[in-house]
């Protein structure tokens, strides 16, 4: 058998935050909204600090588009400083690494020291030795049916938490035709411990096999329902499954 992780780790999970969306309008009632994604991304950070985790997952959509001001990068990135543990970012359908791709442009100074930001098309693994974890993503270029965002994802590696980031949308068996699509059967194969989703904005849990797979929703007030404003917090305990929480973000 294998060896197994030896570590407990603690990671929070969000995504689809859509920081800066034209969507709010203009005026106080756009500024107001503005106001307040701000306001649910900063409890974020705060709730990843108050749980002590050690490490954070951007799961997608962190923007809603490539037109993103300096102030509200300065702004983005600034809250981001604050997380005290490492932070992991891939792109999204709404802020894709593509010709506009707002990261594209971005100097490497500019960006917080714990910003580990995945923009590779293929995907790329993220080692984090003191933790006991490996972190694989990939980047969203072209949200598309031929896009797989859990193409080509590594084969576990024994001895360590296996956890993938992919952003795309749940195909329940039968169902075609969707862009990004992810199956059960991707899940179940890989054999990692948990795989973060995002693109969906409520709570989904669809893991598959001994793969614990979760959408978290979104922490922003997109909706006027009970359904925004969350975020997950992941629990590993070496002999146990993993162990899920829905954190309330407030906004």
């Amino acid at each position: 058998m294998p060896p197994r992780p030896t570590k407990p780790l603690r990671l929070v999970h969000t995504s689809d935050v859509h920081l800066e969306t034209d969507t709010f309008g203009s005026g106080s009632r756009g500024e107001e909204l503005r106001d307040k994604v701000r306001r649910a991304f900063s409890n974020v950070i705060e709730v990843a600090n108050s749980r002590e985790a050690n490490l954070l997952l951007i799961v997608g959509d962190l923007f809603d588009s490539s037109r993103v001001s300096e102030e509200g990068l300065a702004f983005a990135f600034t809250t981001i400083a604050r997380a005290r543990m490492p932070v992991v970012m891939i792109p999204g359908n709404h802020d894709a690494h593509d010709e506009r791709s707002i990261y594209a442009r971005l100097a490497p100074e500019v960006m917080p020291g714990n910003l580990h930001l995945i923009l590779e098309p293929e995907g790329a693994t993220l080692h984090f030795a003191e933790l006991g974890v490996k972190v694989w993503g990939r980047a969203l270029v072209d949200h598309s049916p031929e896009y797989r965002p859990l193409g080509g994802v590594p084969e576990p590696e024994p001895g360590l938490w296996n956890v993938a980031m992919a952003h795309g949308y749940f195909l329940e068996d039968g169902e075609t035709e969707r862009s990004s699509p992810i199956t059960p059967y991707e899940i179940e194969r890989s054999g990692y411990d948990y795989i973060a989703l995002g693109h969906v904005h409520i709570f989904n849990d669809v893991s598959r096999g001994s793969t614990r797979a979760l959408y978290c929703g979104t922490p922003a007030p997109l909706y006027s329902s009970e359904e925004a404003g969350w975020v997950v917090v992941a629990d590993f305990t070496p002999g146990q499954p993993v162990s899920i929480e829905r954190v309330l973000v407030r906004s």
